[in-house]
């Protein structure tokens, strides 16, 4: 239950997000084209402020929403009031044992998936291996505190590589996506300048789609690295075989 309210209290967000993350990579996106195409991106970025505005505006009024501050002051009140939030069933069980046990579960499934991934693997595929990565991140960040240092960031490290590759390749996918989106909405909205537009487009998703093969190969060569003897024999040390502190 709480998972589903907090996502829905973000997914308004998203737009203004994606929108200010094309703003701020302004300038590496000119890098992409020739100048030649330059004046096309010109008008797309003057049409991603405009939308960018109107985004913002409604999150304003969004987060301003009767409905907004009820479901806030009913969250509020669930984490801080007495009869709010009952334990559960684990609740009494030691953090190394209780983490372990999740964090080596989503390890191997990280390694299950990672492991079919090729040069003929679905973007879907490679987004759901993503996802896992993210959420075996998170997991391990939050209970890192109970884990030896030294070993913890050791198996780490790797980790954050393959995640990096992942991003990257999600966000040639997504910016792919959201060009594609825009091009049929010139369609719909006729203007002087919507040719250039949408040739600038064209030659942007020619070289993202690129990029995202490319990165595509470096994410089979960063789980190499994260699949290696040394960092699957610390995983198994750390959350397979965990002490337990009596």
């Amino acid at each position: 239950d709480l998972k589903a309210r907090f996502s829905g209290l973000m997914a308004p967000t998203g737009r203004l997000r994606d929108l200010d993350v094309y703003l701020a990579e302004k300038a590496a996106f000119f890098d992409l084209l020739p100048p030649s195409m330059h004046g096309g991106l010109e008008h797309m970025f003057a049409l991603f402020e405009r939308q960018r505005a109107a985004a913002q505006a409604d999150l304003v009024a969004h987060l301003e929403s009767k409905a907004y501050q009820r479901e806030m002051k009913a969250l509020e009140k669930l984490f801080s009031g007495k009869k709010g939030l009952a334990k559960g069933p684990d609740a009494k069980r030691p953090a190394v044992a209780y983490s372990s046990a999740l964090i080596w579960k989503r390890y191997r499934k990280v390694c299950k998936i990672a492991a079919g991934i090729d040069d003929r693997t679905e973007d879907e595929e490679v987004h759901r291996l993503r996802i896992h990565c993210k959420k075996l991140r998170y997991l391990m960040e939050f209970f890192a505190p109970v884990f030896p240092e030294k070993a913890f960031k050791s198996v780490l490290k790797p980790l954050k590589r393959l995640q990096d590759n992942l991003g990257l390749f999600n966000d040639y996918s997504v910016q792919q996506d959201s060009l594609r989106a825009l091009l049929r909405d010139l369609d719909a909205a006729p203007d002087a300048h919507n040719i250039d537009i949408a040739q600038s487009i064209g030659a942007l998703i020619v070289v993202l789609d690129e990029k995202q093969r490319a990165e595509r190969a470096r994410v089979v060569d960063s789980f190499a690295a994260f699949n290696g003897a040394e960092t699957r024999a610390t995983f198994e040390r750390l959350f397979h075989t965990p002490k337990v502190p009596a």
